[in-house]
């Protein structure tokens, strides 16, 4: 009875330190990181957009002095500055007069199937597949959420009550894909972001592989993805860097996958 006494001081004791530290490191993210902190992309020179767009970088600026498409900013030296959202109306208004369809806006035409990219240890090529004009839907299957940090998105404070993909595929009670998908600073890029929830699914399939039958843990991303089909022109899976029931899941899912 004596020693359970020294041991229960020794874990509370423990439990406050730990209590403290978490305290403190949660307030050094906010002032890093404030909960409504929202990223931007850069704007980009009209030489940039000419390289993105296929064009000569005299045609912008003609199309700028004739008062079509959208008006970049001027900076010091006369240079032009476009925004993501500047670049996509561009494509519009250039694809209007395109000979060939999906010249300068490309994706999907009629029949086109949507085209799933799952990827194991990858970051940054869905941000350069959305400013080469494509819908693109990522997903974070990691539960670290790099990728979601990377677009701006902080699980800590901006996933409180869930908001991955869990939420959609989990076996009981799934929401609707579309409620987990959010905007990123992007253009043309949404994001289903990623936490630690995410582990609940390596947990929940052995049981639900024991108790009901006919419910396939490898098609689920696949399944719910069906319900946004039409609204993106390719999918990007970002996995975890282990061979689990969420990796497999997408690898299911995938039209094309691959492994850097």
């Amino acid at each position: 009875m004596g020693a359970a006494k020294p041991k229960t001081r020794i874990d509370k004791l423990v439990g406050a330190h730990a209590a403290a530290l978490s305290e403190r490191l949660q307030a050094h993210r906010e002032q890093l990181f404030p909960p409504d902190a929202k990223r931007e992309l850069r704007k980009f020179t009209s030489g940039e957009v000419a390289d993105l767009l296929g064009v000569k970088d005299a045609y912008l600026r003609k199309l700028d002095l004739e008062g079509r498409g959208p008006s970049p900013e001027t900076r010091a030296g006369g240079r032009r500055y476009y925004t993501p959202a500047d670049i996509q109306a561009l494509r519009e208004l250039l694809e209007k007069g395109a000979k060939s369809p999906g010249t300068y806006l490309p994706g999907r035409r009629g029949g086109d199937h949507l085209q799933v990219i799952t990827v194991i240890n990858f970051k940054g090529g869905s941000g350069k597949l959305a400013l080469d004009g494509y819908r693109v839907l990522g997903i974070d299957l990691d539960p670290q959420a790099s990728l979601s940090a990377l677009h701006g998105i902080q699980p800590e404070f901006d996933l409180p009550d869930g908001g991955t993909i869990y939420d959609s595929i989990r076996y009981d009670d799934p929401v609707p894909l579309r409620a987990v998908i959010q905007k990123t600073y992007f253009t043309n890029l949404d994001l289903i972001p990623g936490n630690l929830d995410l582990m609940e699914f390596e947990h929940a399939t052995p049981m639900a592989l024991r108790e009901r039958s006919g419910n396939y843990f490898f098609t689920r991303i696949g399944n719910v993805l069906a319900e946004v089909e039409g609204d993106y022109d390719v999918v990007v899976i970002d996995c975890p860097p282990q061979l689990g029931f969420l990796t497999m899941s997408a690898l299911s899912a995938a039209t094309a996958i691959l492994v850097t």
